[in-house]
């Protein structure tokens, strides 16, 4: 998953629904997923192709 944050620290906030995370906890793990995609594609550019 992610190195920096361990899973259990994630932030719950319990409505109706079992698992219901809340606006900003959603928005930081969707910009730390595209922030990881892109460190990836870069890394991956850096290949030499044959």
């Amino acid at each position: 998953m992610n190195p920096m944050q361990p899973t259990a620290q994630m932030p719950t906030a319990v409505t109706d629904e079992p698992r219901k995370i809340s606006r900003a906890a959603r928005r930081r793990v969707h910009a730390r997923e595209l922030r990881v995609r892109r460190t990836q594609k870069d890394a991956r550019a850096q290949l030499p192709v044959y």
